[in-house]
């Protein structure tokens, strides 16, 4: 990292000076810093600025310089000094990256540690506000957000550490929602929203904020709003994935089912033919929740719904060598309403019919093979085998269906 050039040795640093075109006010700061004496260093390059206004090395130790100042006053717990000494860090930087474009590894380097040390720091405060209680789990994080505020004054073209608080407060809202506390709820909801408004006035383009912003929404009621931003950032950002499960979430709540499972059944195959590993676990789960949503009332996308239980019984199979007895069950029950559905609109047992009601008994005989208690496995297999003209094994499986019915109730 670039505080390297404070571990230099004196003798190296005398060399420097002499060789190059070091100023003698930018090598006296440079020993300074080494000597942690760092307003000395600030008052010394100040000066030499007077008689060499333009010297690009002058304005970056100036960075150094008040960034060792601002790291004291995070340890004195002076915030808002650091705040101030992170400003002009930040500032000085640019300048003398502006004065010379060379400097600019330099520069990103001591960027880059600032804003590190000061998120890493938040990051911990927050994990031990999540294990604490009461006051002493409001004091950590009252400390993750200064550190997180002071991250982004460090680095204010990063948008993590806001990304960060906002989703903090959802995090106390949560509390606040699990110990019945209403107002306090609404409250950090409010802090949260108000946050990131306030870096959305000046980074509009920042979409990550806008999805935050558009949860925090939704978590107040107010959904119409929320679903103003997510439908425009949908289109702009087709496959951003935390954005698509998101907007899922919302439809779901808004009983948009249809939508929803579109969604979750779009965010599957994402994760399912990208390279991230790490996401792999998710596919399932959402394969089966898109399967549930294409076949509920008021959508029956039943082809679409039958793909996606077939999936997920692959996926059953492929990760425990057996599919669950309830996917199996859903999607038996889904061929038959289908082969039900298309014998009503014909009229009559059509082909397309007649696969559905052969799909059932198959899927039923899965089933049974599995759990051989699933009464409704025999129920939905013996009806389909009435359709089908098969009276007298659908006539057994109707039976089975009753005795294990008779059972339950003893």
């Amino acid at each position: 990292m670039i505080r390297k050039h404070a571990a230099l040795p004196l003798m190296v640093l005398a060399l420097v000076a002499v060789v190059g075109c070091r100023s003698a006010h930018v090598t006296s700061a440079i020993l300074y810093i080494d000597q942690q004496m760092y307003q000395r260093a600030v008052d010394v390059l100040h000066e030499g600025l007077e008689y060499s206004p333009d010297e690009p090395e002058a304005f970056f130790y100036l960075g150094e310089s008040h960034s060792h100042l601002a790291e004291e006053a995070v340890a004195d717990n002076e915030f808002l000094e650091a705040k101030r000494h992170y400003q002009k860090a930040h500032q000085h930087y640019l300048q003398a990256l502006e004065m010379d474009p060379a400097l600019i590894t330099r520069v990103e380097e001591s960027l880059t540690y600032n804003y590190v040390q000061r998120n890493n720091d938040a990051l911990n405060d927050m994990r031990l506000a999540q294990n604490k209680e009461g006051d002493e789990r409001d004091r950590y994080f009252e400390s993750a957000e200064g550190q997180f505020r002071l991250a982004y004054t460090a680095l204010p073209d990063s948008t993590s550490p806001i990304k960060n608080i906002a989703r903090m407060k959802i995090y106390q809202a949560d509390l606040a929602a699990r110990d019945d506390d209403t107002d306090r709820e609404q409250e950090k909801l409010r802090e949260s929203l108000a946050l990131l408004n306030q870096v959305l006035n000046t980074r509009s383009d920042a979409y990550e904020l806008q999805s935050d912003k558009a949860s925090v929404l939704n978590r107040m009621g107010r959904n119409d709003e929320a679903r103003a931003i997510y439908d425009r950032l949908i289109v702009e950002h087709p496959e951003d994935t935390d954005l698509l499960l998101d907007i899922a979430d919302l439809a779901v709540e808004e009983q948009r089912y249809e939508q929803a499972a579109d969604l979750y059944a779009k965010v599957a195959m994402l994760f399912e033919t990208d390279d991230n590993l790490d996401n792999d676990d998710q596919i399932y789960p959402l394969t089966l929740q898109a399967a549930s949503f294409y076949g509920s009332p008021g959508v029956l996308r039943y082809e679409d719904a039958l793909d996606l239980y077939a999936r997920a019984v692959e996926l059953e199979d492929a990760n425990t060598g057996a599919p669950k007895p309830d996917t199996l069950l859903q999607k038996e029950k889904l061929h038959y309403d289908y082969g039900s559905t298309l014998k009503t609109e014909d009229g009559s047992l059509t082909e397309a019919a007649r696969a559905q009601f052969e799909a059932t008994v198959n899927t039923g005989r899965a089933l049974t093979n599995l759990d051989p208690e699933n009464r409704f496995g025999y129920f939905y297999m013996g009806s389909a085998m009435f359709e089908l003209g098969q009276v007298e094994e659908g006539s057994e499986m109707m039976k089975t269906y009753e005795r294990l019915g008779a059972t339950d109730l003893q």
